[in-house]
Order: structure tokens, then C-alpha cells, then sequence
């Protein structure tokens, strides 16, 4: 079982998605559960990949080529054994803040956050507090990731925020920050419950929040 999760997870770093494919298929049939292909195959090859994002050995090309091979192995699994074998461990509304039209922090961070099985409702740009409360409602999205780096941003955030408190359901979600301006004390400043400083940082603390918000309901 040991050598096809290890190739699994090199053809996961190399980008090679149709490869990873068959390869699902194959680890199926030789008996390895589904559920360890997730996560010593999957998961374990995009810690690596995320590692070295970090260290800044890889760029923003080779992740894109990365979360599209990781999409391949995961249509495969669905496709052999059923979407029972993939659940979504939450979800999460992302969007740049009113005002601020960047986008590539955010949608690095939307490909991290998927790749750990994270459903993601991504509102784009320029979005307004009401829309980010409506879509919350909607999803039911246990965590908000709020991202902008003009300096104004912060104010952007800090309106989002309060119209859940003004809904009264502050204290229901998980407020998530990021941005060239932003730092922890800022998060704090303005009500958010967590600051990240890049997109790997982010999706593996929305990962772990979310595993350990699900294990507290199952005790329930």
C-alpha cells in the first residue's frame, strides 16, 4: 500500500492529474481505503507543496498545476466509491472587501482551503457586508476569510463584522483576515478571530477549526 500513496503523492507534486487518476484506481483496487488515499495521498502530498510554497521554492504556476491534478484524484475517488468518500470538512465564504479589487491572495487562498476539502463560496471582489452576511446565511458557512491589501481595507473588514453583529449572529461564525496592510494586532483591533499572513497559513487553520468545530458536534 506504502508505494502506490507514494507515487500518488509525486504525481500530485509533479501536476500529473490523469496520472493520479489511474492511480486512484488502482489503490482501490488493491484494497487501500478510500479515506487513507484522502489523507496519506492527498493531503499529505499538499502539506509538502504548501511547505514549499512557503520557503518560496515554488510559485503561484506550479500550485495552480498542483490543485488541478489534486481536482483529477478527487473526481477519480467520487467516481469509483461514491461522494460518501469525499465530505467536505466545512465551509467557508471568501471575498475581497469592499473597495479592493485584488484577487490573486484570495483565490490562492480558495485553492488551499479546497485542496484540504474545504467547500468554498468565493464572492469575488468589491464585496459589500450584506452580501457576505446573505451568503453565510445561505451556505451556512461556518467561517468568513475577508481579504484586501489597500490600506483602507481594514475598515472594509471591521463594516463586515458588524453587520453580523448587528444580525446577532457575530459569535455563530469564525471571522478570518489577511492582507499586505494587515497584521494580528489589527485583527484584533477590529473583531476578527484570526490573522494569517499567506494562503497556506490560512487554509491549514480554517482545516484545523473546522475539524475541531465538527469533533465538538459529534460529542453532542
Amino acid at each position: 500500500m506504502g508505494a502506490i500513496i507514494d507515487e500518488i503523492i509525486d504525481s500530485l507534486k509533479k501536476g500529473q492529474g490523469k496520472r493520479i487518476a489511474e492511480l486512484v484506481k488502482i489503490a482501490l483496487e488493491e484494497g487501500v481505503p478510500p479515506q487513507k488515499i484522502l489523507e496519506e495521498g492527498f493531503l499529505a502530498g499538499m502539506n509538502q507543496v504548501a511547505e514549499r510554497f512557503r520557503q518560496e521554492d515554488v510559485g503561484v504556476p506550479e500550485i495552480l498545476s498542483v490543485t488541478r491534478a489534486l481536482e483529477h484524484g478527487v473526481q477519480s475517488l467520487r467516481r469509483y466509491t461514491g461522494n460518501s468518500a469525499v465530505k467536505d470538512v466545512g465551509t467557508v465564504v471568501i471575498g475581497t472587501v469592499k473597495g479592493d479589487m485584488h484577487d490573486i491572495g484570495k483565490n490562492l487562498v480558495r485553492m488551499m482551503m479546497e485542496s484540504r476539502n474545504i467547500h468554498v463560496v468565493d464572492l469575488g471582489v468589491d464585496v459589500s457586508p450584506r452580501k457576505f452576511l446573505e451568503e453565510t446565511l445561505a451556505s451556512k458557512a461556518q467561517i468568513v476569510c475577508m481579504s484586501g491589501i489597500l490600506s483602507r481595507s481594514e475598515q472594509g473588514m471591521k463594516a463586515v463584522i458588524e453587520e453580523f453583529e448587528a444580525r446577532g449572529i457575530r459569535d455563530e461564525v469564525y471571522f478570518m483576515i489577511g492582507g499586505y496592510f494587515m497584521d494580528e494586532a489589527q485583527a484584533k483591533k477590529i473583531g476578527a478571530d484570526c490573522y494569517t499572513e499567506d494562503a497556506c497559513s490560512c487554509a491549514e487553520k480554517a482545516y484545523q477549526y473546522l475539524i475541531k468545530k465538527g469533533k465538538k458536534k459529534k460529542n453532542f
